[in-house]
């Protein structure tokens, strides 16, 4: 367990890589802005990370682990439209984000969370083959974070409902 010092030192060099990342790619940050950003010496941040990308992936981490909590805390243990509504309240940072060349690898990993692709798995009709069921459920899981990647980026973006509407929709399709 950190300590709450360590937490708001973490949390600290999170926001101001974010915030970089809001002018320069992620090849482009360095440890030292981040430090002069977060005004906290490199000798610290090297004490929690190697580089800038374990920083964003301590970030996707947060994310994922937040999100696994936001799912479990539901009665119906999954709900797609809770997860486009956490997506959408962490919409500035996850936009930030999206610029990190491992975004696809983090994304990946959200769409392979258990609770999301047994939903996924139940909504694809169970009369297909297993052989079709495994291109449909690549497809969906694809097709899905493509939605959200395109929804974080919109500069009108509809609704977590609207969205949620679609991905199931296209989902339930096959």
């Amino acid at each position: 367990m950190e300590n709450q010092r360590i937490r708001v030192t973490k949390r600290m060099l999170k926001e101001a890589l974010v915030k970089l990342l809001e002018t320069k790619p992620i090849e482009k940050v360095t440890v030292y802005e981040i430090c002069q950003s977060a005004e906290i010496n490199r000798t610290t941040f090297y004490k929690y990370y190697g580089s800038p990308f374990d920083l964003v992936k301590d970030i996707q981490a947060d994310f994922i682990r937040e999100l696994e909590k936001n799912l479990q805390e539901k009665e119906d243990l999954f709900s797609l439209q809770n997860i486009l509504t956490y997506i959408d309240t962490h919409r500035d940072a996850l936009k930030v984000l999206l610029v990190s060349s491992s975004f696809n690898d983090f994304l990946e990993e959200v769409f392979s969370m258990t609770l999301i692709t047994q939903q996924i798995e139940e909504r694809i009709q169970p009369e297909k083959p297993e052989s079709v069921r495994k291109y449909v459920k690549e497809f969906v899981i694809y097709g899905s974070y493509s939605i959200i990647r395109k929804w974080l980026l919109s500069e009108q973006p509809e609704s977590p409902e609207e969205i949620a509407r679609i991905i199931y929709d296209l989902a339930t399709l096959f």
